[in-house]
């Protein structure tokens, strides 16, 4: 699946940073930034107390990846290292 090489870089920079249970890439997961592929779109959303808040769709797998960085932190430092590092790894 030619999503997934997106997918790992993007779990090797949130590691670093962040514990798995802040973030899935794999769909819902309680008090969790998430992502989900539906169709052929990508959608970003917190998960919380079942629900799915703030869902922005992505049209490819690369904005849903810089989008679920920017979901995770709003310091505009972070988000350009983080953002960096994601793209040397691809």
């Amino acid at each position: 699946m030619p999503d997934e090489k997106y997918f790992k870089a993007l779990d090797v920079v949130l590691n670093k940073k962040y514990p798995l249970y802040s973030y899935s890439l794999n769909g819902y997961q309680e008090e969790s930034v998430c992502l989900e592929k539906i169709d052929d779109k990508w959608v970003v959303f917190m998960g919380e107390r079942g629900n799915r808040y703030d869902e922005e769709f992505c049209n490819t797998p690369l904005l849903a990846c810089i989008t679920m960085i920017r979901y995770l932190t709003h310091n505009q430092e972070e988000i350009r290292n983080m953002e960096e590092e994601f793209l040397n790894i691809l």
